[in-house]
C-alpha cells in the first residue's frame, strides 16, 4: 500500500493529487504543530478549518483518505500517529511534498 503525506499547509488544489489517485492520503491534526510556537487561537481555528475542508473536498473527488482529527490521539505525536498508521496499513511506499516547515 503506498501513502501520501499532506500537511496542513500544502492544501494545493487536488488536480496535482490526480496522478497518486492509487495512493491513500494522510492528513492529522496535531497538538505539536498547533502548539510549537506561539499562535493566536483563531489563527489555530482557520488552520484546522481549513485542513478539514480540504478533507471535505477530497472525499467528494474519491480519494482514499485517512484523517486524524482533535477527537483522535490529538496529543500523539505526529510521527506516532503516522508510525501507527504505516504499521496498520502495511505501508510500502510513502510519498509527500516538499516539507519546508521548521517543525518537521
Amino acid at each position: 500500500m503506498k501513502l501520501f503525506i499532506i500537511l496542513g499547509n500544502q492544501l494545493f488544489n487536488p488536480k496535482y493529487l490526480s496522478d497518486y489517485k492509487d495512493h491513500t492520503f494522510f492528513m492529522a491534526e496535531d497538538y505539536g504543530l498547533c502548539t510549537f510556537e506561539k499562535h493566536h487561537k483563531l489563527k489555530i481555528i482557520l488552520f484546522l478549518s481549513s485542513m478539514r475542508s480540504f478533507r471535505d473536498e477530497l472525499k467528494t473527488k474519491n480519494f482514499n483518505l485517512i484523517y486524524k482529527d482533535v477527537n483522535k490521539d490529538f496529543k500523539l505525536s505526529y510521527e506516532k500517529k503516522l508510525e501507527k498508521i504505516i504499521k496498520e496499513k502495511k505501508i510500502r511506499e510513502i510519498t509527500f511534498f516538499e516539507i519546508e516547515d521548521k517543525f518537521f
